[in-house]
């Protein structure tokens, strides 16, 4: 700053060495000039320095803030259990709960036939006749066998009475007595064998009327009348009787009043099923109905090799709408346990190994956190691990989204 001045003070070089007195007001007023043109000077050079340095602090800032608005905006949802009714819905077939293929247990013809498939039977309702010549004959001989065989014995009975009065005179021996009461032990047995063989046959002369076993609907009927049939299973003559008709037989009688569907339940769920628990069946060919009804039984152990339950479902029919052989879906309640995680659908993340989702922590940085998946429920999905409740999630998150990365938050559902 005192540059300007000095150089004013030096003595011009024609004046020598010679020291001038004191400044004149005119020298004075060229110094105050000068100062003040030094001081412009240097305030031009600090302002030169400065203004660009302000001006790069505000472009920073401006840098800042524009970075900031530029953060990945994210829509979160909050993990929570799951408060819906527990329930598994599992695949099954309606089933007949008592299903019965009638044979014959006579050989012979088939004299008359009173029902065809759809008929409903009652229990012990005639459904057929046999007829069976040889065995009618077999009864009457084994009826004369019979008559021998008591007239035998009711001698032998008289000979061993008479034998023994004999021998209590001492007139005939011990050995004698001890034959005729081996003779009448024979005849007793002989009667007794003929009397069982008459009953064995009378039984399958009861075998000649077919009946029902208990009260259903025929759903296969495989005979003619004039048809010969055996005790084998053997048929002469068959008729289309349907599916499910076993080979060989009369006629197949099915209990549709109530029905079973048997579903297999994952290993999952297969402690929280018990007997007595509701369920609710619906089949797709008949929207409009739905049959309600219980667990009946289970199998008691897993399948070894697909690690489900099998398990009975039955339910009524009384109006016999429900046919055998439909497709179900059967809808069982699970007992009472803590209610699982549950996640949105959309958040999770399936790339090339286990399922994923991102969350984001209090200081807005994005994680991927592996995760294992339960049950499907649609827009909704059970988690069984890797996630706690409370935390945040990000639904559909950006595919360029990295780990670690900061997001701004810009709802939470």
């Amino acid at each position: 700053m005192s540059a300007v001045p000095e150089i004013l003070e030096q003595p011009h070089p024609s004046e020598g060495n010679h020291r001038p007195g004191p400044a004149s007001p005119r020298r004075r007023g060229v110094r105050a000039v000068g100062g003040a043109i030094a001081g412009g000077v240097l305030a031009a050079t600090l302002l030169t320095g400065i203004v660009p340095r302000v001006g790069q602090r505000h472009r920073l800032a401006a840098g800042a803030t524009a970075a900031g608005v530029s953060l990945p905006s994210v829509t979160v949802t909050t993990v929570t259990h799951d408060t819906s009714p527990s329930s598994v819905s599992l695949p099954g077939a309606l089933t007949a709960v008592q299903t019965a293929a009638i044979y014959a247990r006579t050989p012979g013809y088939v004299r008359r036939r009173l029902v065809d498939i759809g008929s409903r039977v009652r229990a012990g309702q005639l459904l057929a006749d046999i007829d069976a010549p040889d065995l009618d004959q077999q009864v009457t001989q084994a009826r004369g066998v019979v008559a021998q065989t008591r007239a035998a014995r009711e001698l032998a009975q008289a000979n061993l009475v008479r034998w023994r009065a004999l021998a209590a005179d001492s007139a005939v021996t011990a050995q004698e007595l001890d034959q005729m009461q081996a003779a009448f032990d024979e005849a007793v047995a002989n009667l007794n064998s003929a009397e069982a063989n008459l009953q064995r046959l009378v039984q399958l002369q009861v075998y000649e009327r077919v009946v029902a076993p208990f009260a259903g609907v025929i759903t296969a009927r495989n005979v003619d009348p004039g048809a010969l049939v055996g005790t084998a299973g053997g048929v002469s003559g068959t008729s289309p009787a349907g599916s499910g008709s076993a080979p060989g037989s009369l006629f197949t009688v099915a209990q549709t009043d109530t029905l079973s569907v048997y579903v297999t339940v994952p290993e999952d769920n297969a402690a929280a099923v018990a007997i007595g628990k509701p369920a609710v069946v619906t089949v797709p060919a008949l929207p409009g109905d739905t049959l309600r009804g219980r667990v009946a039984r289970t199998a008691g152990a897993l399948d070894a090799t697909a690690r489900t339950l099998l398990t009975e479902v039955r339910v009524a029919n009384p109006t016999g709408v429900f046919l055998p052989g439909m497709y179900a879906q059967v809808q069982l309640a699970l007992g009472a346990g803590t209610p699982p995680l549950r996640v949105p659908a959309t958040a999770l993340v399936i790339r090339d190994g286990p399922p994923q989702v991102v969350t984001v922590a209090p200081d807005s940085t994005a994680r991927y956190q592996t995760v294992t998946i339960g049950r499907d429920l649609g827009s909704w999905v059970e988690v069984t691990g890797g996630l706690a409740q409370g935390v945040h999630v990000v639904i559909n998150p950006p595919t360029d989204l990295q780990d670690g990365a900061r997001v701004r938050v810009a709802s939470v559902r």
